[in-house]
């Protein structure tokens, strides 16, 4: 059972693995402390914080008194119990957790560096100066903001509060009050300051100081304006409906401040003339609330619990894990393996996943088509004569060769309504199918009367059908990319096929016109269940892994239209035709054909 949120926080009978990890490094504050911590109490009790053994005692205190010693670990090495590592610290290294990602889905909360492209899944709460560091979900929406808010507009800032997190490194505290009473626009019995846990700073005389406040948030609303700086607490005030000002502590959260719009009086020293213009402006609580306005609510707990809800795989042709990241949406992280080559995705949603059941071979395919699958049914079976005449030249040397003369024996996995297995059948072939669908079961083995089973390759009872060496040909006919666990699959293959024999498979060309003028595109529009993107280089290094030598690849959807500057070009043309000639000669077709024979001994 998968990691899910217990919203009432108390323990139940829910199974989670999931281990936080904050930044703790000192300078760094305590936000990232406070929002794993938040997260935890979802989780609790089937979770845990880590903290490193260098972290400072007093934040280590601060922790454990809130959440109890048995919440925190302190050693990585019980990791692997964990289903999903969250890590919410805004630099990462890839050498400090590609080696979790054997075992666990490892998640990044704003973060950056080096290591993000190596996160199983990325999510940004947080605006990030540049965009071009793609995120699988980005939404401040995701925030939890206060449950509190002010009732009426501010246009008067009488009550200010000023926070600078939990640690305030940079002292900006006090600089802050000093700038406000030199300002005469405040008293100090209107003047609040919150002192975090592990602040340095001196407490000013005559100030109300919060200290350590369990939930600044839903006290924000008390305030007409809070001095903070670029962070969480800037958006959670702005949504209590108080006005911000920012006085950050770099020129970096100073640039992402402005990119927001928050108002902001300097960087680690407050200029005087400036906030005393901005609080001339009795419209700066309306503008500040409109930046967090109209966003969409989420809650991070059930996005981080949905996320868990798959299974690791890595790369699903050779395991290999801690591959970077090339793509992501909201449902999809696609990678490059460094070991085989092939790109491949790991989906975090399974609610759009097809099923392949009458619905899709009637009414999906015909949306996609234009005619149903048994309507195409004649056209298929044309095209699977074209291909099981190939496969036939293959196995005619060795065969004869061998001097075998018997019929031999194909399994087309995937067979659908069963076109292939007919066209096969005319071509000599003894034929057996296998396929998920039980009406296409039905129909193939009532009405085309050929030998079919129900059921999936994937499934270790449905390979233990067929003994080793027991089969002369497999074909997967657009099959291959749906299948999660391939390398299972591939070996078996390369056990049940004769020597000599025969396997064949259709794919999406992810080297085809359409992917090398916009691989983004190309993956973004690519079916949700389609768990490989294969080429034909990839195709030759794969299959021969597995003992198979690829004698013949052939391209196939070819579209001239798609190339670049093309797409008004008309059949029956001469570009056209010049085109279609280039595509086909240059594999640039949107599909291609793999036919391979299984080799004497394995490589």
């Amino acid at each position: 059972m998968v990691a899910q949120p217990n919203n009432n926080h108390r323990s139940g009978a829910l199974m989670a693995g999931i281990v936080f990890v904050p930044e703790t490094a000192p300078g760094a504050g305590t936000g990232h402390v406070r929002r794993c911590i938040e997260l935890y109490k979802r989780f609790a009790p089937d979770a845990a914080l880590y903290l490193p053994p260098e972290v400072r005692p007093e934040l280590l205190r601060s922790v454990t008194d809130e959440v109890g010693s048995d919440a925190v670990i302190q050693s990585t090495q019980g990791f692997s119990n964990f289903q999903a590592i969250v890590l919410d610290r805004p630099v990462l290294q890839r050498r400090d957790f590609t080696r979790w990602l054997r075992h666990s889905i490892v998640i990044g909360i704003d973060s950056g560096g080096g290591g993000r492209r190596y996160c199983s899944y990325t999510i940004d709460i947080i605006p990030r100066l540049r965009d071009n560091q793609q995120a699988n979900l980005k939404s401040i929406g995701l925030l939890e903001l206060p449950r509190t808010v002010r009732s009426t507009a501010v246009t008067q800032y009488t009550r200010a509060l000023v926070t600078f997190g939990g640690e305030d490194p940079e002292n900006l505290t006090p600089r802050m009050v000093s700038a406000l009473l030199r300002s005469g626009e405040f008293d100090r019995q209107n003047i609040t300051v919150v002192r975090g846990p592990l602040a340095r700073w001196q407490t000013v005389a005559d100030l109300r100081v919060l200290d350590r406040p369990s939930n600044l948030k839903d006290v924000l609303k008390e305030f007409d304006i809070v001095f903070t700086s670029f962070g969480l607490t800037a958006f959670e005030a702005a949504a209590a409906g108080a006005a911000v000002v920012l006085l950050n502590p770099t020129r970096y959260h100073a640039r992402l401040g402005r990119r927001v719009g928050f108002p902001s009086i300097g960087v680690k020293t407050p200029r005087v003339m400036r906030l005393r213009a901005v609080l001339n402006d009795p419209q700066l609580a309306r503008r500040c609330s409109q930046l967090i306005a109209g966003k969409p609510g989420a809650d991070l707990a059930q996005t981080i619990g949905s996320v868990c809800a798959i299974r690791h795989w890595g790369c699903p042709v050779c395991r290999n894990t801690g591959n970077p990241a090339i793509l992501r949406d909201s449902e999809r992280t696609f990678y490059r393996c460094r070991s085989c080559g092939i790109l491949y995705r790991e989906a975090f949603n399974n609610s759009g996943m097809p099923r392949y059941d009458e619905h899709y071979f009637f009414d999906e395919y015909r949306r996609q088509y234009g005619k149903t699958y048994l309507e195409d049914y004649g056209s298929i079976r044309k095209a699977g004569l074209q291909r099981a005449q190939r496969m036939n030249r293959i196995l005619k040397r060795h065969r004869k060769a061998a001097n075998q003369r018997r019929t031999a024996d194909l399994l087309d996995i995937g067979c659908a309504y069963g076109p292939f297995l007919d066209a096969a059948r005319a071509c000599d072939f003894r034929v057996s199918g296998l396929d998920v669908a039980a009406a296409a079961v039905h129909y193939v083995r009532y009405e085309l009367r050929f030998p079919v089973i129900l059921g999936s390759i994937e499934d270790q009872k449905t390979r233990d059908r067929w003994s080793p060496a027991s089969l002369d040909a497999v074909t997967m006919w657009y099959v291959v990319e749906h299948i999660q666990d391939l390398r299972t699959v591939l070996r078996w293959i390369g056990t049940v096929v004769r020597p000599g024999g025969a396997l064949a498979l259709s794919t999406p060309n992810g080297a085809g016109i359409s992917a090398l003028k916009n691989r983004s595109g190309f993956l973004a529009h690519s079916p949700g269940d389609h768990v490989t993107v294969w080429t034909p280089r990839i195709a030759r290094r794969v299959l021969r892994r597995h003992g198979f030598r690829v004698i013949r690849i052939v391209g196939t959807g070819h579209h001239p239209e798609r190339f670049p500057g093309c797409a008004a070009v008309k059949p029956a043309t001469a570009l056209y035709r010049l085109l279609y000639g280039v595509s086909r000669v240059f594999r640039l077709g949107d599909t291609f054909e793999v036919y391979a024979r299984r080799v004497l001994r394995d490589k």
